[in-house]
């Protein structure tokens, strides 16, 4: 199976390339990328099998990051296997994950034990959830419960859009970036914006910032 990296850490993608190729399940390392464009650019010239993509990788380029690339992976290699690492635990953002043809989702913090039973199984044709992201699909209480929600009040998701809005907004772009980068109206992305606040009981721009920090929207 041929495989290329994406990641936009050097170490990490060291780290992926010993684990893939020092096993006996005949998986070779093509090529890596450390963000989007980069990663584009290698798939256009290369010929391979899966991509194991960071979702949230660093860089100036925010155009291809996180959905956008998964969207325009699915759009330019529809026959690729993509296998997204995260440290995310949003529930919108995992559905997301998938619907946008993600075929494994694997948390890095689990990445050395699941990942080659993650490429086992979509080597087989099938879509693989690590345990626990499973466990947060199944029970979202952990991605969505704020502390400033107090007193069990009934927990409400933000949607796939809201909570990429909180993102983009937490990592410091003006809400008319987002709209560009979305492609979105000013009026619809100050919307979700509010919306998301008042879903998680919200009332200002530094909580907002400090529960994306909390619950991994901030970035990797």
């Amino acid at each position: 199976m041929r495989i290329v990296v994406a990641d936009s850490h050097e170490i990490v993608r060291i780290g992926l390339r010993t684990l893939l190729q020092h096993g006996r399940e005949g998986y070779e390392v093509v090529a890596e990328a450390s963000n989007g464009s980069e990663l584009l650019h290698v798939l256009d010239h290369t010929s391979s099998d899966v991509v194991i993509v960071d979702f949230l990788m660093q860089g100036e380029d925010k155009s291809l990051d996180g959905v956008a690339l998964l969207r325009e992976l699915r759009r330019r290699h529809p026959r690729l296997r993509v296998v997204v690492l995260t440290m995310l635990r949003n529930l919108a953002i995992f559905r997301t994950m998938y619907r946008e043809g993600a075929a494994a989702v694997v948390e890095k913090a689990s990445m050395v034990d699941e990942l080659l039973v993650a490429l086992r199984t979509v080597r087989a044709g099938r879509t693989y959830v690590s345990r626990q992201l499973g466990e947060h699909l199944i029970d979202g209480s952990s991605v969505a419960v704020d502390k400033h929600v107090e007193h069990g009040n009934a927990v409400r998701h933000l949607s796939a859009r809201e909570a990429e809005v909180v993102r983009l907004f937490a990592q410091g772009l003006a809400l008319t970036e987002i709209a560009a980068f979305t492609h979105r109206s000013i009026k619809t992305i100050s919307r979700q914006k509010r919306n998301a606040m008042l879903k998680l009981g919200l009332t200002n721009d530094r909580q907002l910032f400090e529960y994306a920090r909390m619950h991994g929207l901030y970035g990797e």
